[in-house]
């Protein structure tokens, strides 16, 4: 009988080393697949078969970096952040027009 290897990714999220609104997601372990599909649903993109990037315009990427982390333990993904990325989650957001005038 050969037994099916068990699944073990293991993500571990920060903030881009270059960018620093950019997160990068770092995947390890065995049979990452789902992990790679749930965060390319979050808007990362693939660099190679290990690390995925996300950069957005509105550089809200700690904000949906913290959706995609619920999203991957809420599949049983073990989720790794970092203390700078986890500061920038917790950031409270100041939007330059608020209170909007109407």
């Amino acid at each position: 009988m050969v037994k099916e290897p068990s699944i073990n990714p293991h993500v571990r999220l920060d903030t881009h080393p270059a960018h620093t609104s950019a997160v990068t997601a770092t995947l390890t372990g065995t049979r990452h697949d789902l992990a790679r599909g749930l965060l390319a649903a979050h808007g990362f993109e693939a660099l190679d078969d290990h690390t995925l990037v996300m950069a957005r315009i509105d550089r809200e990427e700690p904000y949906w970096a913290g959706k995609s982390a619920h999203a991957l333990t809420a599949e049983g993904i073990t989720t790794e952040i970092t203390g700078p990325l986890r500061e920038a989650i917790d950031a409270e957001w100041e939007w330059a027009n608020y209170p909007m005038p109407w």
